[in-house]
């Protein structure tokens, strides 16, 4: 082997108990001996955590870790993500020192070209994201680009960014090292044993079996890699994991290739270059990757497949176009070697929702090099301190359905999913793979009226619509994109007349029983011991007071009550209500596919109602945030008076077996009243004018309610307390960590992304944390988290794609502030 990694340097250095027997108890037990489960064992270790035991099925670094190409940035796409990496690159600058091994960490920087005009736009929001968290950048003239990397064409470079403290890092030894500090910190490191099962009671983990016997602990961390997925499945938990070929290729000597070179990222060609002992390594992040089944992929370590020229051609061909002197330099080594990838491209971290002493950290997508040390300083803390320290909506592996782990869904998908690194991150993207799966019971109505489908959760909704007879398809943009008037007459049409809205992905659970009370009680920040058929917004907390969940809870009877809350949360929805309901004499019952949602919203919904029902739609009758069971159609459904659109309006929940017949009487009997199918990308720019909260963007687990500007969801004073009541006895409410606040731009032009920078006078004070088009309002419109201290009479600016746009900054929502329009 070359310099990826020596494989028998681990045994240097864990020599003197690496095959000592397995203790029979420890604290905690990290399954997975790569650069993940090493970084987490350190961390630990750091934390004062050093009752741990890392487990290696071969040695230290033999998985995935040996084969990555070690590249590290400090800018990602989000502002989480990039002060995750931004960790992990100075812990890497000093890796060496602390560890005494050399990891050859190369600070050569890093340059990303764009040869289209969206992707100048990503890369510019890019750099909007990496200045505002403090990483250097530069964007390059022509002549500046020359200078930069003289070995490449300039032809056909929009534009390029260049990241100066970036480099690379030898994965291999970066691996070792991180075992190796844990070690010296009182980790028991053990090679060559293969964890077979983990094993469990009913409510929690309570060790695992290896080859060599059983080990008991309090707590189990799977970061196996790619075998993550089955060994889960050994205590029927779901991680929807599924491997891939990931190549790179070295070149021979080059003249000119300096260690000195920045890692160049041709992202629109599908591949990176490095510098290597005087050659080039090219790597592919090919959009038609090739799935491997675990079946296939050698467990005794070091795994590689045959080399694949063929499927490697077209990347070569482009490489080669840019760098002409790879042509004559010829090729040394195919490495061809099994990566790891989730149906969303993002990683799987945290507890899982079947047993929360269960955690994992596992599908890199080929980014666990970049992750690692941010990684397991996020995993460890959130371990010790049973919640989550950083915003980690993205990656919890709650997010997915348990559909999700299905072989063939997650084989198809990864065909894709492996070039989605490099391919375009469009605002709301929606990948093409594995579509079409969970439909909802309107699903061939919504088709037939010109639905164009977005997917979350595995789940297929609505987001806009074309004419009636078509299949409109996205045509995606960093400005305004192609159903951009269609979403404005959505909106419209919700603001002064009626449409309606497929709501059924909504999560639903019905929770029953003589202690469903008790149990919603604590599950919830709001008093929901209410009169029968009210309905009430809370949140739902984790210990420190960070907000797991938001939706709302209607008393359906002295025991039974329907909880909803956004789609994406289902399965953590459902963990969390199970787990206060064990002991308990209540029953939660999941009837998401049970009950269609239908959306009916707007001045005229009221009207429209009443044509196909008998029942008296008056204020009087039902007033807001109340619910009743009606004569609909040719059925019944229920009925909540509730919209997050700020209109009059009703969700409908009627049974899925009744749900196209209920539709199609309100479409006939709207038809007068110019009712309007409305999507999802209209009730995200009709809420963001209302200021509702996202989940997931603007809430999340390092959001708690003062700073979120949700207090009045809270009751302190209710009996039996709830979830995260003592986490927020120990913050101020006067002294929150942001403020949250109202952003309108000025400029009908621009569009908001995510994460613009917010300046105050000048200076930055915080960032957008969610934001859509306000149509009524005339421009861009969403709301921001800002230094608490910010004087609001001060002049504010957002900046978009490296300029900066006039705002306006409020405390309270743009439209309708007083929400007259909801109690119409």
């Amino acid at each position: 082997m070359d310099r990826l990694v020596d494989r028998t340097l681990s045994a240097k250095m864990f020599t003197d108990t690496s095959n000592d027997p397995l203790p029979p108890k420890v604290r905690t037990v990290i399954v997975g001996g790569g650069i993940i489960g090493s970084s987490i064992a350190y961390h630990l270790a750091a934390a004062g955590e050093t009752d741990t035991l890392l487990l290696e099925n071969n040695v230290v670094g033999s998985g995935t870790s040996w084969h990555a190409a070690g590249l590290v940035t400090g800018a990602r796409g989000s502002a989480t993500m990039t002060k995750m990496a931004k960790y992990s690159l100075e812990f890497y600058r000093n890796l060496e020192e602390k560890s005494g091994l050399d990891v050859s960490f190369q600070r050569s920087g890093s340059l990303s070209v764009a040869r289209t005009a969206g992707r100048v736009d990503e890369l510019l929001y890019a750099k909007d994201v990496a200045d505002q968290q403090g990483i250097a950048t530069e964007w390059l003239t022509p002549d500046r680009y020359k200078e930069v990397w003289p070995l490449a064409s300039h032809t056909g470079v929009l534009g390029a960014l260049l990241l100066p403290e970036d480099g690379h890092v030898n994965p291999g030894y970066a691996t070792v090292a991180f075992a190796k500090l844990a070690h010296q910190l009182g980790v028991q490191v053990r090679e060559n044993v293969d964890v077979q099962q983990i094993l469990r009671d009913d409510e929690r983990v309570v060790g695992v079996l290896t080859d060599q016997g059983p080990v008991h602990c309090e707590r189990v961390v799977l970061a196996a890699g790619l075998w993550t997925r089955d060994l889960a499945i050994t205590a029927g938990v779901n991680v929807p994991l599924y491997a891939a070929e990931h190549i790179h290729v070295r070149t021979g000597e080059i003249a000119g290739a300096s260690p000195d070179l920045p890692v160049y990222r041709d992202l629109d060609n599908s591949y990176y270059i490095r510098h290597e002992a005087g050659r080039l390594l090219i790597g592919a992040f090919e959009p038609n990757g090739l799935p491997r089944p675990v079946e296939d992929i050698s467990r005794e370590g070091f795994a590689e497949f045959e080399p694949d020229w063929e499927h490697f051609a077209p990347i070569r061909k482009k490489a080669e176009a840019t760098v002409p002197n790879l042509t004559s330099a010829g090729y040394e080594r195919f490495l061809n070697a099994p990566e790891s990838f989730t149906p969303d491209a993002n990683f799987a971290l945290g507890p899982t929702s079947e047993f929360p002493n269960l955690f994992v950290a596992a599908g890199f997508n080929s980014q666990g090099i970049i992750y690692a040390p941010g990684v397991g300083k996020e995993l460890s803390k959130w371990i010790i301190s049973g919640t989550p320290g950083f915003d980690s909506s993205t990656v919890d592996i709650q997010r997915f359905s348990r559909h999700q782990n299905n072989r063939r869904y997650l084989k198809a998908r990864t065909k894709e999913g492996l070039g989605r690194l490099y391919a375009m991150h469009w605002p709301n993207l929606q990948l093409e793979s594995a579509r079409d799966i969970r439909r909802t019971p309107l699903h061939s109505r919504l088709a037939e009226l010109g639905a164009c489908f977005g997917e979350v959760n595995g789940g297929e909704r609505a987001n806009w619509y074309g004419e009636p007879g078509t299949s409109p398809q996205y045509d995606f943009s960093y400005g305004r994109p192609n159903w951009f008037g269609r979403v404005a007459e959505e909106h419209e049409a919700a603001r002064e007349g009626v449409v309606l809205f497929d709501l059924s992905p909504f999560a639903k659970f019905e929770v029953s029983g003589p202690d469903a009370l008790e149990v919603c009680q604590y599950a919830t920040t709001a008093n929901v011991d209410v009169e029968n058929d009210k309905a009430v917004y809370t949140l739902f907390l984790n210990d420190g007071a960070g907000i797991e969940l938001d939706g709302t809870i209607t008393r359906l009877a002295v025991d039974r009550f329907l909880v909803v809350t956004p789609s994406f949360t289902q399965q953590k929805t459902e963990s969390y209500l199970k787990r206060l309901a064990r002991g308990k004499a209540a029953a939660v019952f999941d009837c998401t596919a049970a009950l269609a949602t239908i959306g009916v919203m707007g001045p005229k919904s009221r009207e429209l109602l009443s044509r196909i029902s008998p029942n008296d739609w008056s204020d009087k009758a039902q007033k807001y945030t109340h619910g009743r069971t009606v004569e609909i159609a040719d059925g019944y459904a229920y009925s909540l008076r509730v919209s997050f659109v700020g209109e009059l309006g009703y969700e409908i929940y009627p049974s899925a077996d009744l749900a196209v017949n209920v539709f199609d009487a309100l479409w006939e009997a709207g038809q007068d009243l110019g009712v309007k199918m409305a999507g999802y990308h209209a009730l995200d720019s009709l809420r963001s004018e209302k200021g509702f909260r996202h989940l997931g963007h603007d809430i999340g687990p390092d959001d708690d309610p003062y700073s979120a500007g949700l207090r009045f969801t809270l009751d302190m004073d209710k009996p039996g307390g709830f979830v995260g009541k003592q986490g927020l006895m120990h913050l101020d409410p006067a002294a929150p960590k942001h403020r949250t606040v109202y952003v309108l731009l000025e400029d009908p032009e621009p569009v908001f992304v995510h994460d613009e920078t917010v300046f105050c006078n000048g200076l930055p004070v915080g960032r957008m944390t969610s934001g859509s088009y306000g149509h009524t309002l005339g421009g861009a419109v969403g709301l921001a988290a800002i230094d608490p201290d910010t004087d609001l009479a001060g002049s504010f600016e957002v900046q978009c794609k490296g300029k900066h746009y006039p705002a306006t900054v409020a405390r309270r929502p743009f439209y309708d502030p007083k929400g007259e329009r909801l109690r119409g």
